[in-house]
C-alpha cells in the first residue's frame, strides 16, 4: 500500500499574493487534497521541508525582499515570526493525524485504506492511540449525525466523565493526577482484562454506584471499545472476562388509591398551574406507557380518535415505523387538557429534574408512599394493565418491546394481586 503526505502551495496565489496552504495526500496513485485553512507567499514558503519562513537567507533574498516581508506582515496583522511559528505548528498538527492513519495501516497489512475513509478519520478527529479523545471524538461525531438522541449523548458524555476520572487513578496519569489541567489518557495499549474489574470496584468504591448504574456504564464503554474495533483498531478486550450483570429494578408502580389520590389533586388545579401542567404528562404516561422521550415529542404525533401515530424515539432509527398506539379516554383527556389549555400540540415540558423533585413534592404533600419519578408513570400503566386482566403478549406491543423478557421486568404482582387470586382460588372451592 502506498501511502504519502505532503505539504504545498495552491497556485496560482490568490489576489492578495498569497498561496492557500493544503495538505497533499496520496492513497495508491489517488491524490486527496485537504486544506488548512492557511495562506502564505509562495516567496517565504519552504517546498521542500514544507514549512512557513519568516526571513530567508542572504544569498536567496529577492528583489524587494524587505517590501515582501512588510506587505506580508501587513496581511498577517502581527509579527512574521510568531505568525510563521503558528501555522507551522498547524502544518505539524495536519502531518502527524495523517501519519497516525498511515501507521495504523501499515501495522496491519491485510486492510486497505481507502481515500473515503482517511477523509473520515482525519477530519473527525478521532483518535487511534488514546480511547479518552476516542471516545470524545466519536460521541461528538454520532450526535452530529443524528445517529444518537441528546439524552443519549448525555448519557455517554456522562460515562466518558467517569472514565476519564478513573484513568487519573492509574500509573500512567500520575502527572495529571497532581496537576488537575493536564488531561489524563487512557492508551489502547494499555487496556488488559484487570481494566473492567478494576472500574467497576472504582465506581462502586468512589460513587457509591449500583449495580445497574454500574451495567449502563459498562455497556456504554463497551460499544465504543466495538466502534474502535470496527474502525481497525487493535487492543486486547478489556471485557473479555468481566460479566456484565444487572439486578431487577426495585421501581415500585402507584397504588391504586395513590393513583386516585394523584387524579383528584390534578382536578383541583387551574390551568396554567406549574403542578396540573406535570400531572398532565404523568397522569398520561400512567394511562398508556409511553417512554419519556416519547412523552416529549408527542407534539409530532397525529392522533385520530383513540388511536396515536407516532414515531418511538428508540426504535425509529433502525426500522423507521411510525407506531399506531391505541389509547385510554383517560389518557387522551390529559393530553386534550394539555392541548387546549398550553396552547402546545403536546405536553408543556419542564426539565427532568425539575420535574421529578416536583412529583416526589406533591407525592410527600398527599401521603404517597411510592417514590414519584417520570419513569413510574411506565410502570404503574404496565401493572395496572396486568391488574385488569390484560395479557402479558399484547402490553409486550403497547410498551413497544422487542423482547417478552423486558416486559416481565415492569410486570409487578403486588399483594393486592396475590390476595385477589387466593380469594379466586377460595371462591372455587366454597363453590365446588
Amino acid at each position: 500500500m502506498s501511502l504519502t503526505a505532503t505539504i504545498s502551495l495552491r497556485k496560482p496565489a490568490q489576489k492578495n499574493g498569497l498561496n492557500t496552504v493544503r495538505l497533499q495526500v496520496i492513497i495508491n496513485r489517488k491524490v486527496v487534497i485537504v486544506p488548512l485553512d492557511l495562506s502564505w507567499p509562495e516567496r517565504l514558503f519552504d517546498e521542500k521541508s514544507g514549512r512557513c519562513l519568516d526571513k530567508l537567507p542572504r544569498d536567496r533574498q529577492p528583489a524587494g525582499y524587505k517590501e515582501l516581508l512588510r506587505h506580508t506582515e501587513a496581511l498577517m496583522g502581527e509579527q512574521l515570526e510568531q505568525k510563521a511559528s503558528d501555522n507551522n505548528l498547524i502544518i505539524g498538527q495536519a502531518r502527524s493525524k495523517a501519519n497516525e492513519i498511515f501507521v495504523a495501516y501499515r501495522l496491519q497489512p491485510e486492510l486497505v485504506l481507502t481515500v473515503d475513509e482517511f477523509l473520515r478519520q482525519y477530519h473527525s478527529g478521532v483518535s487511534s492511540t488514546d480511547f479518552l479523545g476516542y471516545m470524545e471524538a466519536r460521541i461528538a461525531e454520532r450526535a452530529k449525525r443524528g445517529q444518537i438522541s441528546e439524552c443519549t449523548r448525555i448519557k455517554h458524555v456522562t460515562t466518558w466523565r467517569k472514565v476519564q476520572e478513573f484513568a487519573r487513578t492509574l500509573p500512567i496519569n500520575k502527572a495529571s493526577a497532581k496537576d488537575s489541567s493536564r488531561l489524563p489518557v487512557l492508551p489502547f495499549s494499555s487496556f488488559t482484562h484487570k481494566f473492567a474489574s478494576d472500574f467497576d470496584s472504582w465506581l462502586k468504591k468512589v460513587h457509591n454506584s449500583c449495580t445497574n448504574t454500574r451495567s449502563g456504564r459498562h455497556r456504554n464503554v463497551k460499544a465504543y471499545l466495538e466502534l474502535a474495533r470496527r474502525d481497525k483498531i487493535t487492543f486486547e478486550n478489556p471485557y473479555q472476562y468481566f460479566t456484565n450483570t444487572t439486578v431487577a429494578g426495585k421501581w415500585k408502580a402507584l397504588a391504586e388509591e395513590e393513583l386516585t389520590a394523584l387524579e383528584t389533586y390534578y382536578a383541583s388545579t387551574k390551568p396554567g398551574d406549574t403542578h396540573r401542567r406535570m400531572l398532565q404528562k404523568f397522569l398520561f404516561s400512567c394511562n398508556c406507557g409511553l417512554r419519556l422521550g416519547d412523552l416529549k415529542r408527542m407534539d409530532e404525533a397525529k392522533v385520530t380518535g383513540q388511536l396515536v401515530e407516532l414515531k418511538v424515539q428508540k426504535t425509529f432509527r433502525y426500522d423507521e415505523k411510525e407506531t399506531l398506539l391505541p389509547i385510554t379516554k383517560r389518557a387522551l383527556r390529559y393530553l386534550n387538557d394539555s392541548r387546549t389549555e398550553n396552547g402546545t400540540d403536546g405536553f408543556f415540558l419542564y426539565t427532568d429534574q425539575y420535574t421529578n423533585r416536583t412529583l416526589q413534592k406533591i407525592a410527600d404533600w398527599l401521603g404517597i408512599k411510592t417514590k414519584l419519578h417520570h419513569h413510574i408513570g411506565r410502570e404503574t400503566f404496565a401493572t395496572n394493565f396486568i391488574r385488569r386482566g390484560g395479557k402479558v403478549e399484547v402490553l409486550q406491543k403497547l410498551m413497544g418491546h422487542k423482547k417478552l423478557s423486558m416486559t416481565m421486568k415492569y410486570v409487578h404482582v403486588d399483594e393486592a394481586m396475590k390476595q385477589a387470586e387466593i380469594d379466586r382460588m377460595d371462591a372455587l372451592d366454597d363453590a365446588a
